[in-house]
């Protein structure tokens, strides 16, 4: 008997570890697909016309409240990163049929965008008002996205979903 106890005992050890473990992997999002779905208001049928919407400190906390699914381009004047980074997004999201918003680098400092995205230029991916993937101007890993347009384009489409756009 005792040994069926230790047994029991172990087995349910067992499952509440793995249980937890699933929990945690599940809260952090691992589960979740690498691309996002923006909200609908933010594609187009066929190309999109335009340039950015600008946005400010306040709509931008309101998307996030209201937990809205787009993108953001990160933008400062007199930066060449910057231009480069705003040609590419000129030339491939309206193309692709997806609305961007633009955010200043000074407006960003005075949001709680700030507290994950500290350098400029970015493409931030927001999902469900959280933060998903963000370009880092600090990182040799998306180097190629800042200065290549194909490895732009393949950093755009690894985080945002076009599906939407196929749908249709």
């Amino acid at each position: 008997m005792p040994k069926k106890r230790i047994l029991y005992l172990i087995l349910g050890l067992l499952m509440i570890v793995t249980g937890s473990i699933l929990f945690a992997l599940a809260v952090s999002g691992a589960f979740d697909p690498a691309e996002t779905e923006l909200d609908a208001e933010y594609y187009c049928e066929g190309t999109c016309e335009g340039d950015f919407t600008e946005l400010g400190k306040d709509e931008y906390e309101d998307l996030i409240k209201k937990k809205k699914s787009f993108v953001i381009f990160v933008d400062q004047n007199g930066c060449d990163g910057a231009d480069r980074l705003r040609k590419f997004s000129n030339d491939y999201f309206p193309e692709s049929g997806v609305k961007v918003y633009r955010m200043m680098f000074e407006d960003l400092k005075e949001t709680t965008l700030h507290e994950k995205v500290k350098y400029y230029p970015s493409i931030v991916v927001i999902r469900k008002g959280n933060v998903r993937a963000f370009l880092r101007a600090d990182s040799d890993e998306d180097a190629g996205a800042f200065n290549q347009y194909g490895s732009f384009i393949d950093w755009v489409n690894q985080h945002i979903s076009l599906n939407s756009l196929k749908k249709s």
